[in-house]
């Protein structure tokens, strides 16, 4: 057994048009598929952007929850699937970012809280991660986002252009002005 290679599980819904229409019609292997193959890219997104895993949880699972709740006006149109979902996820992050600066003094009132997050999260992330999030958590929100998208979760130039609504020429400037200065925060 040992050296034997696992064939790949196979997709029951290989096309994006069969898994769109499968998940429109609530077909449970449908959303097992979505989730298995989405759900990490998506908390990968949320801790990244936020900075903590609570808050990456709670936003990975809204934003499934959010899919199902709105896939009766999902159309597919030839974009992946998984640009819907993480313009979602955006969505989440920026409404759970704001939440966070609203109660931000709530949090100074229980500091034994905000240590035990803090703490949860220190074990959650390696040296390298944690920097990286430093860092990219120092640059504007739109180079971070432009960043996530394509180094961290590997969207292609014309899918991080559909989920920003954006040219792909403008997410090209982006990206170079979000390099620039995620290596200026890294080197200083």
């Amino acid at each position: 057994m040992r050296g034997e290679q696992t064939a790949p599980v196979p997709r029951p819904f290989e096309r994006e048009q069969d898994l769109a229409d499968a998940l429109r019609a609530h077909d449970q292997e449908a959303w097992k598929q979505l989730f298995e193959e989405h759900y990490q890219r998506v908390y990968r997104y949320a801790y990244v952007r936020t900075g903590n895993t609570a808050d990456a949880d709670d936003i990975a699972a809204n934003v499934f929850v959010e899919a199902v709740k709105g896939i009766g006006n999902f159309q597919y149109r030839g974009a992946p699937i998984a640009s819907w979902l993480f313009r979602i996820a955006h969505n989440e992050t920026v409404d759970a970012l704001k939440r966070r600066a609203r109660t931000a003094s709530a949090s100074l009132d229980h500091p034994e809280a905000a240590a035990a997050v803090d703490a949860r999260d220190e074990i959650a992330s390696s040296d390298h991660w944690r920097d990286v999030g430093h860092a990219l958590g120092k640059l504007k929100p739109e180079h971070r986002e432009v960043l996530t998208l394509r180094l961290v979760e590997g969207h292609s130039v014309q899918q991080v252009a559909e989920m920003l609504g954006k040219s792909e020429g403008a997410v090209k400037v982006m990206q170079m002005r979000a390099l620039q200065a995620l290596r200026g925060k890294l080197d200083g």
